[in-house]
């Protein structure tokens, strides 16, 4: 069953005097519970795929249907609360708020959402990824790979539906990076979360599903 729907998607941005077509003509169904990447070389449009599916921006053409709801139809505020309670978020850079011990920074999650604080729900996410004896350390006092993996349990805390993760390994060598998709996999299975990456790394491609290969703004291939 899809979770999302492209029809015809193009986004277009101005930059200066021209017009740079992110995205052009993209159509594309993605099924519940996918583990997904987006691939293909800088420019090509991939980040701004996750960011509309993500509801970070919108489409300048065509329509996006998320969990049944077409996002053209939804106001800012609409897409920021669908946004905070059904969409988690795993960057390349980890986004961790260096003051917050690791429990601390998964309860952040849970406040964007709306939900009551629940601290033995955040510690039992950080169990979830192998961080039960790493909650009170703050992100300085962590490894790259445990940093990573503090922010997937972010990402998860809150229960979303689709997972967004762009170059979640990028800063990563290939040991942790390995290791973080493997996590993210068995996550996928366990939890049943769509998980949607941009991506450059083999170790990634090797892991997902599926791939879809973008350039130019466009969909050129996707197995």
């Amino acid at each position: 069953m899809a979770i999302c729907t492209l029809t015809d998607v193009g986004k277009t941005y101005p930059l200066g005097d021209t017009m740079v077509h992110a995205l052009q003509g993209v159509s594309l169904s993605i099924d519940e519970g996918e583990f997904l990447a987006f691939s293909g070389p800088s420019g090509s449009g991939k980040t701004t795929l996750l960011n509309l599916v993500g509801c970070l921006d919108t489409p300048t053409t065509g329509s996006i249907q998320l969990d049944g709801r077409e996002l053209a139809k939804m106001s800012r505020a609409e897409l920021g609360a669908f946004r905070a309670k059904n969409i988690g978020f795993v960057f390349q850079s980890f986004n961790l708020i260096p003051v917050l011990s690791a429990v601390e920074n998964v309860e952040v999650a849970l406040r964007l959402g709306g939900a009551e604080p629940d601290q033995a729900r955040c510690e039992q996410a950080l169990v979830d990824v192998g961080l039960g004896d790493q909650m009170m350390k703050r992100p300085s006092q962590m490894s790259g790979g445990q940093q990573q993996r503090v922010a997937i349990a972010r990402a998860l805390v809150k229960s979303p539906r689709i997972v967004i993760a762009d170059e979640p390994t990028a800063n990563l060598d290939s040991k942790n990076g390995e290791q973080v998709l493997d996590l993210m996999r068995r996550l996928n299975e366990d939890h049943g979360a769509t998980f949607l990456f941009s991506t450059h790394d083999p170790i990634v491609m090797d892991r997902v599903r599926r791939t879809v290969h973008l350039r130019d703004g466009r969909v050129i291939s996707q197995a």
